[in-house]
């Protein structure tokens, strides 16, 4: 069966208003009458900025963490980066094939991407917590990025020749459809926005479809992406940009809404208590100077007292060695 590369451009539907997007595009599923994978249209509406954190929080050097989000988006939203041809038909065993090969194909370029969003999106949201952002809205803050010398790592990535905009309401359906009147009425029911607030896009890009959600997402006061302060995922918050955890599912079937504060009380506790052991070690190390001054070689200890502290301290936060490990070395000194 002769193949092409994606033959239609898929569509995204941004309603501003309701603080949504909507996706139609065509993806493959499995026939399981015939035990093979063939074409289909697909509809996904979603709350602005939930697929784009979705992307971030996926881990393109691992293939079960990029088959997961091809779960959910579907392998043609990334295959057009790999320049494979999709065809109409395959057999599980073909398509099983094509999707690895895809994968291989993207996946560096994919981080790479990533990485450039949170860059931007670190900023935009002042994840870092940095002062002298703080009184600054998030589209002030990328209209700097986009200005300054220091050009937003997004920005670079766009590329609008390969952009079509369609200012209307549900944009241009036989473009699209194979069966455009049926799917114009499925997507009809999905989009519920008035003229000025929705528009469409089409592009086989997903990642110029993430670009312009962000810059959209920035015009809008009472949206926002953060990092869950338990697990570290990205997510949009549900009701406040102010919200801490996400509602992802950490453990016991209890998300990081609802663990989250009783963990980082904890983790407070128990990082007083660590610090209450360095301080303990460190005015030990300093009393013993203080009392011995002729004795050179206790504050050639304590210097290296200090600059190993620092170095394993990086350690914890690398995740090379544990909290438990340093806390054991403080013991000991």
């Amino acid at each position: 069966m002769e193949g092409f590369k994606i033959r239609l451009k898929n569509q995204f539907f941004i309603d501003k208003f309701n603080k949504h997007k909507l996706m139609t595009y065509q993806d493959l599923r499995l026939n399981s009458k015939h035990n093979s994978y063939e074409f289909y249209n697909r509809y996904e509406k979603m709350k602005l900025g939930t697929g784009l954190c979705d992307f971030l929080n996926t881990d393109f050097s691992n293939i079960d963490s990029i088959k997961e989000f091809i779960g959910k988006y579907g392998i043609t939203t990334i295959a057009s980066l790999s320049g494979i041809k999709i065809n109409d038909y395959y057999s599980v065993e073909e398509y099983n094939a094509m999707v690895n090969e895809v994968i291989n194909s993207v996946k560096d370029k994919l981080e790479g991407y990533k990485n450039s969003f949170i860059e931007d999106i670190t900023y935009i949201y002042n994840i870092n917590d940095l002062e002298e952002l703080n009184n600054l809205l998030p589209t002030q803050r990328l209209h700097i990025l986009r200005d300054s010398k220091k050009k937003s790592q997004v920005e670079k990535l766009y590329d609008s020749n390969n952009l079509k905009l369609s200012l209307n309401n549900f944009g241009n359906f036989g473009e699209f459809s194979m069966t455009a009147e049926e799917d114009a009425q499925e997507i009809a029911k999905n989009v519920k926005a008035d003229y000025l607030n929705t528009y469409c896009f089409e592009s086989n890009d997903v990642i110029q479809s993430f670009i312009i959600e962000l810059f959209e997402m920035t015009e809008i006061e009472s949206t926002a992406i953060k990092k869950c302060k338990n697990c570290g995922k990205f997510f949009v918050p549900d009701n406040r940009v102010d919200e801490l955890y996400c509602n992802s599912i950490y453990e016991n079937n209890k998300t990081c809404k609802e663990v989250g504060p009783f963990r980082t009380k904890q983790k407070l506790m128990q990082e007083n208590d660590d610090l209450r052991v360095y301080r303990n070690v460190y005015q030990k190390l300093l009393l013993r100077i203080r009392r011995n001054p002729t004795n050179t070689q206790y504050e050639e200890n304590f210097n290296n007292f200090k600059k190993e502290n620092i170095e394993l301290k990086k350690k914890v936060e690398n995740g090379e060695i544990t909290q438990a490990e340093y806390v054991k070395w403080l013991e000991e000194q």
